[in-house]
């Protein structure tokens, strides 16, 4: 099953397939920042310290949003809108 590790507060959850980083970030017992939900505020935005291999790839939506807010589309992803979909995920909640 796939698993999170939410930094700083070292929590993590496994989920199943497909789950939004979002719910399993809450999973996790970690109350996630977000805004609209529809991966167009940028509000979730998260670093990703490793496993971003395991998420689901990038829609030109999200990569619009990180652009504006100058973020690496290597290095953070929207939380509202990308899958956890195998593996190990690590993220680092910066807000």
């Amino acid at each position: 099953m796939p698993k999170i590790i939410i930094l700083p507060a070292n929590v993590s959850a496994e989920v199943d397939p497909g789950t939004k980083l979002l719910d399993a970030g809450e999973k996790a017992g970690v109350e996630m920042e977000a805004g609209c939900f529809n991966c167009s505020c940028g509000t979730c935005v998260a670093r990703v310290i490793s496993g971003m291999e395991n998420l689901s790839p990038p829609s030109d939506e999200e990569l619009d949003v990180l652009d504006q807010w100058n973020k690496d589309p290597e290095k953070y992803r929207l939380t509202c809108c990308v899958t956890l979909d195998k593996g190990e995920v690590v993220l680092a909640q910066e807000h």
